[in-house]
């Protein structure tokens, strides 16, 4: 077992996915919520269910989910190291008389998505992709994906109370 000095100092930086919709996924989505629906009737029947039936329809959802996930890449983010995050947050300083307010909100959500993104693409790859093929909302989800990592925001998927203090109640 790992020393806690250990595992801190080789913690890699945070990262996450972030999916990219390439092909129409309409007809995919359609066809996963059928399977869904299909296989939650099912399994409310219990053990009276069919279980030939059971089996069909879970391989259906399967196969419905991998249609649905092809339909997208999955873009990679990693936090930058928190001195050069900051430096990046200096680099991008509100504007005067806007709405900003920890950041140019024209330049800095591109800037940390760039500079946080991990691909074979090229930072010229990335600008063309930016303002050429992503719609508004997708710069923000990705820019949103970035910041996220950068600051660290707790997993809110773990369970509530999950990591309590030993010896408390």
């Amino acid at each position: 077992m790992s020393s806690l000095r250990e595992r801190l100092l080789n913690r890699p930086r945070p990262s996450g996915t972030c999916p990219v919709r390439i092909d129409d996924d309409t007809e995919a989505r359609k066809e996963a919520g059928q399977a869904s629906i299909l296989l939650n009737l099912l399994d409310a029947q219990g053990e009276s269910a069919d279980q030939a039936a059971v089996r069909k329809a879970k391989a259906r959802l399967k196969k419905a989910e991998a249609a649905l996930k092809a339909c997208y890449e999955f873009v990679t983010l990693r936090a930058l190291p928190p001195d050069d995050f900051e430096a990046l947050v200096d680099a991008h300083k509100p504007r005067p008389g806007t709405d900003d307010q920890q950041w140019d909100n024209e330049t800095f959500p591109k800037a940390v998505f760039v500079a946080c993104v991990e691909s074979d693409l090229s930072a010229d790859d990335w600008e063309h992709i930016w303002t050429s093929v992503l719609s508004n909302a997708e710069r923000i989800e990705l820019s949103n994906a970035a910041i996220r990592v950068n600051i660290r925001v707790p997993d809110s998927s773990l369970p509530k109370g999950w990591a309590q203090i030993e010896g408390s109640s």
